[in-house]
C-alpha cells in the first residue's frame, strides 16, 4: 500500500473513531435523557388526569411544527457545506431568531383558532405560553449544529441532560403545587430556555454573531434550507396528524392516553434514533462522494439503530398490560391496549429512520422533500379514514401505510443513491434481524405458559419475567454474533481524540 493509501486508510479509521465515540456519547446522553422523560410522565400519569396530557398533545402538535420551521431549514445546511465565514453564520443566526420570532407571533395570534378546532378553550392559553418554546430555542441553534458538525457530542450530551433535569424538577414541583397541565408546557419551556444557554455558553467562548445581515452570502444555505424545511415540516406534520386527528374526532381523554402510550412506545423513534442519526450525518457527509463507505456505514448504523431500539419495542408489546398500570396505576388501560400496534409502528420506522441521513449526504434535499409531500397526503386520508372508525382502525390503517413506506424508501432513498442492492441490505441486517425474531419468540412462548398456567399475579414480577426471558436469549446471541462490531465501538468509544 502506498503512502497515498495508508493516509487515506488512517483517516477513515480516524473518521470511524470519532463517529463511533460520538454514538457512543450520543446514546448515553439520549438514556439518560429519555430516562428521565419517561420518570416524568411516570410521575405526572398519578398526580395528572389523561384529560390533561391531551390538552398538552393538543398544543405541542402546533408548537412542535412551529420549531421545525423556526431555522428556515439552515441547520443541515450549515452541516452539508465544508465552510463558512464569519458573516454568513451571523446571517443564519440572526435568520433563525427572526424565524422563530415570527412563528411565535403566528402562533399567538392564531392560537383561538386552535381552541376552536380542538372544541377545548384552554388550548389557546397552552399555545400563547407554550409558543416561547420556539424563540428560546432559536438562541441555541447554531451553536448545537457546530457541535454536532465538529461531532463534539460529549458537551451536547452534558446539555441535555441537564436541560431534561430541569423539565423533570420544574414538571414535578409544579404538578405537585397544583398548576395541572401548566406544569407540563412550563417543563418544556424550562428544558428549551436551559439548553439554548449551555449551547451558547459554550459556544461564545469561540465565536459570536456579528450585527451583520447578508442574505445574498447566504443563498446556497438558504436554496438547501427550503427544501429541509418543508420536508421537515411534512415529517413532522406525518408524525403528528394522528394527534391532532384523534383530539379533533375523539376529545383530549382519548388523546391523553393516546399520547402517553406514543410517548412510552415510539420515544425511540423521537428521541433514540436521531441521536445515532445525528451523529451519521455529518460523517456521511463528509465521505458523500464515496459510495462504498456510504453503504458501509448505513448498513452499520441499521445494525446498531435496531439493536438499541428493536428490544425496546418488543418488549413494550409484550409486557404492555403489566407494565402500564405498573408503571402509571389506574384509568390508563387504553393506553395499554394501543401499545402492540404502535410497537409495530415503531419497528417499521425505526427502519426507515436512517435513509434520510443518505438523501441529505448526498444533497438531495428536493428528493427527501417530494418523499414527505406524499407521505403526509396519504397519511392525512389515513388517519380521516381511521378516525370514521375507531383509533384502532386508525392505527391498523397507519401500520400497513409504514409497511409501504418502508419498501418504497429503502428502494427510492437508499438503494438507488448508493448502488445497494436489496439482497445486500437484507444480508447485512439478517442476523439482528433473527436475534430479534428468535428472542421475542421465547419471550412471547414463556408468556403463553405464565398466562395460562397462572403462574403470576404481580404486575412488577410480570414484567420482570418477560424482560429476563428475552434478555437471556437476546444478550448471549447479539454477543456471538455482533462481537467484532462491539469490540470495534467500545474501543473507539474509549480511545483519546486524535
Amino acid at each position: 500500500m502506498g503512502k497515498k493509501g495508508r493516509y487515506a486508510k488512517a483517516v477513515a479509521m480516524s473518521l470511524q473513531q470519532k463517529a463511533y465515540r460520538s454514538a457512543g456519547w450520543s446514546g448515553i446522553g439520549g438514556l439518560i435523557s429519555n430516562g428521565l422523560e419517561l420518570l416524568k410522565y411516570i410521575v405526572l400519569a398519578r398526580i395528572l388526569s389523561p384529560g390533561d396530557f391531551g390538552l398538552l398533545a393538543m398544543a405541542m402538535v402546533v408548537i412542535s411544527l412551529g420549531r421545525i420551521f423556526a431555522d428556515g431549514g439552515t441547520s443541515n445546511a450549515v452541516i452539508h457545506f465544508r465552510s463558512h465565514s464569519s458573516r454568513q453564520l451571523s446571517t443564519l443566526y440572526w435568520i433563525n431568531i427572526s424565524a422563530a420570532a415570527g412563528l411565535y407571533l403566528v402562533i399567538y395570534v392564531t392560537a383561538p383558532f386552535f381552541a376552536v378546532f380542538y372544541g377545548e378553550p384552554e388550548v389557546s392559553r397552552l399555545l400563547r405560553i407554550g409558543g416561547a418554546i420556539l424563540p428560546l430555542f432559536a438562541f441555541g441553534t447554531l451553536y448545537e449544529v457546530l457541535l454536532r458538525k465538529k461531532l463534539s457530542f460529549k458537551y451536547i450530551t452534558a446539555s441535555e441532560i441537564i436541560s431534561s433535569l430541569a423539565g423533570f424538577i420544574t414538571a414535578t414541583v409544579l404538578a405537585l403545587w397544583g398548576f395541572g397541565v401548566y406544569s407540563l408546557i412550563w417543563s418544556h419551556i424550562v428544558t428549551a430556555g436551559t439548553m439554548s444557554l449551555m449551547y451558547m455558553g459554550n459556544g461564545m467562548r469561540t465565536w459570536r454573531p456579528s450585527l451583520c445581515f447578508s442574505p445574498g452570502e447566504v443563498r446556497p444555505h438558504l436554496s438547501f434550507g427550503l427544501f429541509q424545511m418543508g420536508e421537515r415540516g411534512l415529517s413532522v406534520y406525518s408524525a403528528r396528524i394522528d394527534q391532532l386527528i384523534i383530539g379533533r374526532f375523539f376529545g383530549a381523554e382519548i388523546l391523553g392516553a393516546y399520547h402517553l402510550a406514543y410517548h412510552l412506545v415510539l420515544f425511540p423513534i423521537t428521541r433514540l434514533s436521531p441521536l445515532l442519526n445525528r451523529v451519521a450525518f455529518p460523517v456521511f457527509s463528509s465521505r458523500q462522494d464515496d459510495n462504498a463507505v456510504l453503504r458501509n456505514g448505513y448498513l452499520k448504523l441499521m445494525r446498531a439503530i435496531m439493536a438499541v431500539t428493536a428490544p425496546f419495542f418488543l418488549l413494550a408489546a409484550l409486557t404492555a398490560p403489566w407494565l402500564i398500570p405498573l408503571l402509571f396505576g389506574d384509568g390508563w388501560q387504553l393506553a395499554a391496549a394501543l401499545i402492540p400496534l404502535m410497537a409495530a409502528i415503531g419497528l417499521l420506522r425505526m427502519a426507515g429512520n436512517p435513509s434520510g441521513n443518505i438523501v441529505l449526504a448526498k444533497g438531495r434535499a428536493r428528493l427527501v422533500f417530494l418523499w414527505n409531500l406524499g407521505t403526509a397526503i396519504i397519511n392525512t386520508f389515513v388517519f380521516l379514514a381511521g378516525a370514521q372508525y375507531s383509533v384502532f382502525a386508525l392505527l391498523w390503517m397507519y401500520l400497513a401505510a409504514n409497511t409501504v413506506y418502508f419498501a418504497l424508501g429503502q428502494s427510492i432513498l437508499v438503494n438507488n443513491l448508493i448502488g445497494l442492492s436489496w439482497p445486500r441490505f437484507i444480508g447485512g441486517i439478517a442476523s439482528m434481524a433473527g436475534i430479534l425474531a428468535i428472542s421475542w419468540a421465547a419471550s412471547m412462548a414463556g408468556r403463553w405458559i405464565i398466562v395460562s398456567e397462572s403462574l403470576m399475579h404481580s404486575d412488577a414480577v410480570m414484567v420482570a419475567v418477560i424482560a429476563l426471558l428475552f434478555a437471556i436469549v437476546y444478550f448471549p446471541l447479539l454477543w456471538w454474533t455482533q462481537s467484532r462490531f462491539i469490540r470495534e465501538f467500545l474501543d473507539a468509544v474509549r480511545s483519546r481524540p486524535a
